[in-house]
């Protein structure tokens, strides 16, 4: 029954806060242990798989809102009634919500009562921040990819071509012409040249992909959660 269990609390998924949650990695968890790992994200429209660390959109910063995976919740509740382990207890309260969604709805809250004419404005402001920065990280994503392509694309072009001039260079230096035909040192050189490109690509090709995100919504966010606190 290892597919009907959540790997990370390995509890039974049901229907209630245990509910199967599928990312768009096909990585399956039950809602309360993704909603524990949402709340540490400081970017409320995603959240991170724990195993393979792919980043899925939360629809309206609710996990709640994420798909279940019908495969499990068809199969419930047999594969409860076949295995009679207990399962542990679940917290008398279902976890908070976001920091982010809870702002909003305090700004939503005191604007729809009148109590200030700004908290209106300000609520709009924070969502278009918001979204905003979304939109900027996905677009940022995109450009990653592209460079991490292109960057592959050119180590391995450099590489090849490297190891062709050095196999030139090499018959070229051992080839016993009079006089000696400057084509092989010319060759070498390049190859070695090519070989350092190679590598300093190789180094940014690491850099940006395991470099952390810079966290560029933090200041809006911190000074949004002041003004609401």
């Amino acid at each position: 029954y290892e597919e009907y269990e959540c790997k990370i609390c390995y509890n039974y998924f049901d229907l209630d806060r245990r509910a199967p949650k599928i990312l768009e990695c096909l990585h399956t968890f039950c809602e309360e242990c993704l909603n524990t790992l949402h709340l540490r994200e400081e970017r409320p429209w995603r959240i991170s798989c724990p195993v393979c660390r792919h980043r899925t959109p939360v629809p309206d910063y609710r996990i709640q809102n994420l798909p279940n995976n019908t495969k499990v919740t068809e199969d419930f509740p047999l594969y409860i009634d076949s295995d009679p382990l207990p399962q542990d207890a679940l917290p008398p309260y279902p976890p908070p919500l976001h920091p982010a969604l809870v702002a909003l709805r305090r700004e939503e809250a005191s604007g729809a009562s009148g109590a200030s004419q700004a908290t209106p404005s300000t609520t709009v402001s924070t969502a278009t921040t918001l979204s905003q920065d979304s939109v900027r990280y996905d677009s940022c994503q995109s450009c990653k990819r592209v460079a991490l392509t292109t960057g592959c694309v050119c180590v391995i072009f450099s590489f090849l071509s490297m190891l062709v001039l050095l196999f030139m260079g090499l018959i070229f230096v051992h080839s016993h012409s009079i006089p000696p035909s400057p084509a092989g040192p010319i060759c070498l050189s390049v190859a070695s040249i090519l070989a350092m490109f190679s590598v300093v690509v190789t180094w940014l090709i690491c850099w940006l992909k395991y470099r952390p995100d810079h966290e560029t919504g933090r200041t809006s966010a911190t000074s949004n959660s002041r003004r609401n606190a």
